[in-house]
C-alpha cells in the first residue's frame, strides 16, 4: 500500500495540492515505522511467531531458514536492496528476519533510511512525472486511457510480486514435459 500512497503523493505534489517536505517526511516516517515493527518482532518473538502467526503473512519456516543463512553472509545488501525494490514481495521476511537474525538496530536501521530515502525520492518522481502527464492530456477519453494503462502496469506489478513471493516460498514452479 505504500508504494501506491507515495505515487498518489507525487500526483498531488504535481498538482500543487500538497508541500514536498512533510509528504517526504510522513511517507519516510510511515515505512519506517512498520520496518521497525518488523524488526523488533522478529528479534523479540522470532522462532515461536514463525509457528504459530508466520502463514497469515507469508511467513514459512523454510523462507526464514533460507533467508536466515543469506543473512549470515550478506545483511548489508538484502537489507539496503529489499528497500530500494520493496523487498520483491519479500519485505515483511527480510526485515523480520534481520530482528531474527540480530542484526545490530543501528546499522539496520542506518540502511533502512538510506534505501527509504531513495525509494520515497524514486516513487514521488514517477508519481509527479505522471501527474505532469495528466495535466498535459486534454480529453476525457484520454485521462480514462491513461488511468486504465497506469491501473494495468500497478497490477501487473503487484501480481508479479506476489508470483514472487509464491516462488520463494513453495520453490521454482514445476516444469511442464
Amino acid at each position: 500500500m505504500g508504494p501506491i500512497v507515495s505515487l498518489v503523493a507525487g500526483v498531488l505534489l504535481r498538482l500543487d495540492a500538497i508541500a514536498l517536505i512533510p509528504t517526504c517526511l510522513a511517507l519516510a516516517a510511515g515505512e519506517l515505522g512498520a520496518d521497525v515493527l518488523w524488526y523488533w518482532t522478529g528479534r523479540r518473538y522470532g522462532d515461536p511467531f514463525v509457528r504459530r502467526f508466520g502463514r497469515y503473512f507469508g511467513i514459512t519456516e523454510r523462507s526464514i531458514a533460507s533467508a536466515t543463512d543469506l543473512f549470515n553472509k550478506h545483511h548489508d545488501i538484502i537489507i539496503f536492496t529489499s528497500k530500494l525494490t520493496a523487498g520483491l514481495g519479500f519485505a515483511m521476511v527480510i526485515l523480520f528476519t534481520a530482528g531474527l537474525s540480530k542484526v545490530p538496530f543501528r546499522r539496520y536501521m542506518m540502511l533502512n533510511i538510506a534505501g527509504q530515502f531513495l525509494w520515497t525520492a524514486g516513487l514521488l518522481s514517477i508519481g509527479y512525472f505522471l501527474g505532469h502527464i495528466y495535466l498535459k492530456v486534454e480529453n476525457t477519453f484520454e485521462k480514462i486511457a491513461l488511468f486504465a494503462l497506469i491501473t494495468l502496469v500497478l497490477m501487473s506489478l503487484f501480481g508479479f510480486s506476489r508470483y514472487l513471493r509464491s516462488y520463494g516460498n513453495n520453490g521454482p514452479p514445476p516444469k511442464v514435459s
